[in-house]
């Protein structure tokens, strides 16, 4: 909750004190560090926390997380590189990716204490650094109202918390400190890791690219003054509700590893009742978030973020049916890495991203912020029954 909570926040705070200019660039700068972080972790935490029987060992896992941020970083300048920013915004989106840097690395201790049961240990420290973050931002935003420090403090906070919390935690759990350790001499499990994991680095980018979008979309048109400033900063702020269900899912994370265990152990009918449980939740609790969206939605966000969006409330609701869509894709996307047929969701991701980029400039310059809306939720519509074939033929198959 304090996760998705920070991002609606800052950005409630960036709108109300700098104008529309310098809140398109820190929107924009969010949405870019998001796809770098997807490098970052590599999408390696989920095979992590469901490596149960430990093929590889945490120092493995931090050795790997290592390079992957090292690349994240180099991507980003290079990034930031050809699109020839200013040097103003080019500061703003390396500090933004830095700070998703950092807690890509801390992301792999939490994986760690997920594995082991502790996911309480992940949670305290995530919630902690991001509270400690938002004061720190919202803070110097206030006092120096320049976005520049703001974003600095935002990375600083982060570096302090890792080492307070993540670091200290794995050093004085009596339950992290007992574990078994990899041969790293051998250099065939980093190949092995990178094989594991790459399916879910593709996915992972080429879902934050679908995402994003129609945020580069509306960026570009910015840029080229066929929308006009302050657009880029609407969309964001209909695009926060989308996570919504997902905060829901995360609460069923824990029963990631119980799936694990119950495959491993050949109880397929458990594994399947976690499953279905966990879709009965999230479509009921997607029937209450629809309904309270229709009736409050507009009149709380425009509120909270100080901007008329009267004119919204068809887009909020499409945009909420998308991430609604979106959130159950996870449930099959997570099953299929516990079953580890994770390389067959790269179908299902690509058909999206073809479709994505295909009709995308179409659909905004045509429709304007309905065709960005609806862009992402036929986008999350295709992306789940993809996914829903192909889990049910690897049951088939496994049957």
């Amino acid at each position: 909750m304090t996760n998705a909570f920070m991002s609606m926040l800052i950005l409630a705070i960036v709108t109300r004190i700098l104008d529309n200019q310098e809140t398109d660039i820190f929107s924009i700068a969010w949405s870019i560090s998001q796809l770098m972080a997807t490098i970052g972790t590599f999408q390696i935490r989920t095979y992590q926390a469901t490596d149960v029987t430990e093929k590889y060992k945490f120092n493995q896992y931090f050795i790997f997380r290592c390079v992957t941020v090292f690349a994240m970083i180099f991507t980003s300048v290079l990034y930031i590189v050809g699109k020839k920013y200013s040097f103003y915004k080019s500061a703003i989106v390396l500090i933004i990716c830095l700070f998703r840097a950092v807690d890509s690395l801390a992301d792999v201790y939490e994986g760690f204490f997920q594995q082991k049961e502790r996911l309480d240990l992940a949670g305290k420290a995530l919630t902690y650094r991001i509270i400690a973050a938002m004061l720190c931002f919202s803070g110097t935003l206030i006092i120096f109202q320049d976005l520049l420090i703001s974003s600095l403090s935002l990375l600083v906070a982060y570096c302090v918390c890792f080492f307070l919390f993540d670091i200290r935690y794995n050093k004085s759990v009596d339950i992290l400190k007992n574990r078994t350790r990899g041969q790293i001499k051998n250099k065939g499990w980093l190949m092995g890791l990178l094989l594991e994991g790459f399916p879910l680095f593709v996915n992972a980018y080429l879902m934050m690219s679908i995402n994003n979008e129609p945020k580069m979309v509306i960026d570009r048109a910015i840029e080229q003054k066929w929308m006009e400033a302050g657009t880029q900063t609407a969309f964001n702020i209909l695009f926060m509700p989308a996570s919504v269900l997902t905060l829901v899912y995360i609460v069923f994370r824990p029963l990631l590893t119980q799936m694990a265990i119950a495959w491993s152990k050949k109880e397929k009918k458990a594994f399947l009742q976690i499953i279905i449980k966990m879709l009965a939740c999230l479509i009921a609790v997607a029937c209450i978030i629809l309904l309270g969206s229709a009736i409050l939605g507009i009149p709380v966000l425009s509120l909270f973020y100080g901007i008329d969006l009267s004119k919204y409330k068809v887009h909020l609701l499409v945009v909420i049916l998308g991430g609604c869509f979106c959130t159950l894709s996870y449930v099959f996307d997570n099953a299929l890495v516990v079953i580890r047929k994770q390389y067959l969701l790269v179908t299902a991701y690509i058909i999206t991203w073809v479709y994505v980029k295909a009709v995308s400039n179409l659909l905004i310059k045509k429709a304007g912020m309905l065709g960005a809306v609806s862009l992402y939720a036929s986008s999350m519509f295709m992306f789940v029954c993809v996914t829903v074939v192909i889990f049910i033929v690897c049951l088939k198959r496994e049957e």
